[in-house]
């Protein structure tokens, strides 16, 4: 036993989990705003909605926290070094909070986006240096522990959004994930730096303390010694990206990362995950979508504890390959049932609680344990296997980078190809990138099991070589890399399958529509504004811009999909309501109070000095704001409900066409 060790017995490595829960801590804050949009989209989507968005609107909401999740990495990469892994981490929170602020006072869609932008840059930060911070507190014994801590941490902040979201108001939910972040800063504010960093800005004495608080040991001195030599030889081996980049063995594993990656993200688990809510929305079953997305996460939460049991007994590529298996028939489950129900009316009943509800439902649920098993774990302990130590941050950053880029890609297409041409075309999309993705898998990853470093990265100088084979007593290596020409077509056939068209549909104007061809407004929207009781955005030329919809088949060039913008009459008004001016004539009238409140003050005045012309006047006042012939001075209309009791007088004018009728 070293030195590290002695004397450590019960609760030995209670501070290591101390420090590793309040620093994973940051995952469950960051990873809910990508819960989030699952119970969010369908409340803004609904007819109650705090603000009507679009289809195309909804997509960008979902995925801009893809594209601000790829500075993430980049701010990591650019300060981590230089002020250290604590400080950036707990400046993660910061754009998190300011997200959360920018949802519970939005007005607007472009407000949505800018938050969405806040949450993806504070969610990269958090999944680029926790995987850092976790590595350098913790001891070889709880190393695997605290890196299980990652995932989990994740699952369980999908788990609370999708628990929570359903059953608050859309602003209440913004509330109460913003205590997420703040309770990530509280408590991560009083865990030390690490030793590694610490050491290498030539502070060995802070260092040691930190050390001795983590192990909860006097006897690190040793311990020391191996990470100030790590950091030396880091030191002298130089820039960490070049070397990436440039060195051919690296060059090499970089590519079985970015295929591990693409592979990962294109079998479309952000999009589910994400949608979930909207997906399970269309199944014919006892449940609501919301409690099918809570069992969800539930079986989420225990999938990834599979992991952590099978990766080092069974191995990398059997996991990988029994993972694609399961997720492709999971997958295909799926898409044969979206197929049968949007293409065919005689075969899916459409009764409520119908058996075969539970077929789509299922599948998903297949593919989440199957995706938990292999893809959305060993690609991380490959990762870092396949590079040395000293290039591991950029490596992760590198691969996070591409990672968000292909999330939001598939994000943003999932709703629009699912809005343009079905649910279903989504799903055999994700059914072909997942069978690929199982042909590569099998082709190019080798086993890494039980491999040493030099091993391993022996293996890598082979994969240049065409046909090679692995001596059977040099372990459990397979002739893995024999066919790098593959790579090439294999790849074009990922990128083709998300371009060939899925419909034939026709891209129009839709502001040349004709009637019968769209709808407008879009009655799904909630395009009313309370305040006024007319469209929002009515102008004082009687003009709204408002959303309409056009009919299955034509996609808007505007949009790039059903709904478009369109012009339509409105009243203007400006504070006047009906039923106030039309009390004041009955009651008042006899005061002028009727025309004081529309803005006609002499006439106003002429009344109160002869009581409403002794009456009379006022007796025609109540007529003439009845009929509503007589409106406020300013030329506004009265504010009354959209659908209440409007008079429109109808004139006939040089355009005006008489419909003959025989029996006028």
């Amino acid at each position: 036993m070293s030195l590290v060790g002695q004397g450590r017995g019960r609760g030995q490595y209670r501070n290591e989990y101390i420090a590793a829960l309040a620093g994973t801590s940051s995952l469950v804050a960051s990873v809910a705003c990508a819960g989030w949009s699952s119970p969010a989209l369908p409340v803004l989507r609904g007819p109650n909605t705090p603000i009507p968005v679009t289809p195309d609107e909804g997509s960008w909401i979902v995925s801009l926290l893809s594209i601000g999740a790829i500075f993430g990495p980049i701010i990591c990469g650019l300060f981590v070094d230089r002020y250290g892994r604590r400080p950036v981490l707990l400046f993660s929170a910061i754009p998190l909070v300011a997200g959360w602020l920018f949802v519970v006072f939005a007005e607007s869609v472009g407000m949505l986006y800018t938050a969405r932008l806040l949450h993806g840059i504070g969610y990269g930060l958090a999944y680029s240096v926790t995987p850092i911070y976790l590595g350098e507190i913790s001891s070889d014994a709880v190393r695997g522990s605290t890196g299980v801590l990652v995932t989990v941490m994740a699952k369980l902040a999908f788990l609370f959004e999708y628990s929570v979201g359903p059953y608050v108001g859309f602003r209440a939910l913004a509330w109460i994930s913003l205590s997420l972040p703040a309770g990530f800063f509280v408590l991560f504010f009083w865990m030390p730096e690490t030793p590694y960093y610490l050491l290498a800005r030539g502070n060995k004495k802070a260092a040691a303390e930190s050390l001795r608080w983590l192990r909860r040991s006097s006897s690190i001195d040793e311990e020391l010694s191996r990470m100030e030599k790590l950091v030396q030889d880091s030191k002298q081996k130089g820039n960490p990206l070049r070397q990436l980049l440039l060195t051919s063995t690296n060059k090499k594993s970089l590519v079985i990362i970015l295929l591990l990656s693409l592979g990962m993200q294109l079998t479309g688990i952000n999009a589910i995950l994400g949608y979930s809510q909207t997906i399970f929305s269309r199944l014919a079953l006892p449940l609501t979508a919301a409690e099918l997305s809570i069992v969800l996460a539930l079986v989420q939460l225990g999938s990834v504890m599979l992991p952590t049991f099978l990766v080092d007994r069974t191995g990398r590529r059997p996991l990988l390959l029994a993972s694609t298996a399961g997720s492709l028939l999971g997958l295909a489950t799926c898409a044969v049932y979206f197929t049968l129900d949007e293409t065919t009316t005689d075969i899916l009943s459409p009764e409520q609680g119908a058996p075969h509800g539970w077929i789509p439902f299922g599948g998903v649920l297949l593919f989440i344990i199957s995706f938990a098993i292999g893809l959305a774990t060993v690609p991380f302990a490959i990762l870092g296997e396949v590079f040395p130590k000293h290039i591991k941050a950029a490596a992760n950053s590198v691969f996070a980078v591409i990672t968000s880029a292909v999330v939001f890609s598939v994000v943003k297409l999932f709703q629009v190809i699912s809005d343009g041409s079905g649910t279903y075309v989504s799903f055999w999309i994700f059914t072909g990138c997942t069978a690929v993705t199982g042909v590569l898998i099998y082709f190019i990853i080798p086993e890494t099991k039980g491999q040493s470093f030099e091993r391993i990265q022996e293996m890598m100088m082979q994969r240049g070589k065409a046909n090679t084979s692995v001596r059977e007593g040099d372990g459990n290596m397979q002739s893995l890399i024999r066919t790098p020409h593959l790579i090439a077509p294999t790849i074009a056939v990922l990128i083709l399958l998300l371009l060939i068209p899925t419909s034939s549909e026709v891209e129009i104007d839709c502001n040349s529509l004709r009637m019968g061809q769209y709808i407008c407004p879009d009655p799904t929207l909630r395009q009313i504004d309370p305040k006024t009781q007319q469209l929002r955005g009515c102008t004082q030329e009687n003009k709204a811009r408002v959303w309409c919809i056009a009919v299955d088949g034509i996609v808007c060039s505007e949009t790039k999909n059903a709904s478009f913008t369109r012009e339509m009459p409105c009243k203007w008004t400006n504070g006047y309501h009906f039923d106030t001016a039309l009390l004041l004539s009955v009651f008042l009238g006899m005061f002028g109070a009727d025309r004081f409140y529309l803005g006609y003050p002499a006439l106003g005045l002429l009344k109160f000095c002869t009581l409403g012309f002794m009456f009379l006047g006022q007796l025609v006042d109540v007529i003439l704001i009845a009929t509503q012939v007589v409106g406020p001075a300013d030329g506004s209309a009265y504010i009354i409900p959209y659908y209440g009791p409007v008079i429109t007088v109808v004139r006939s004018d040089n355009w005006t066409y008489r419909l003959p009728q025989d029996n006028w």
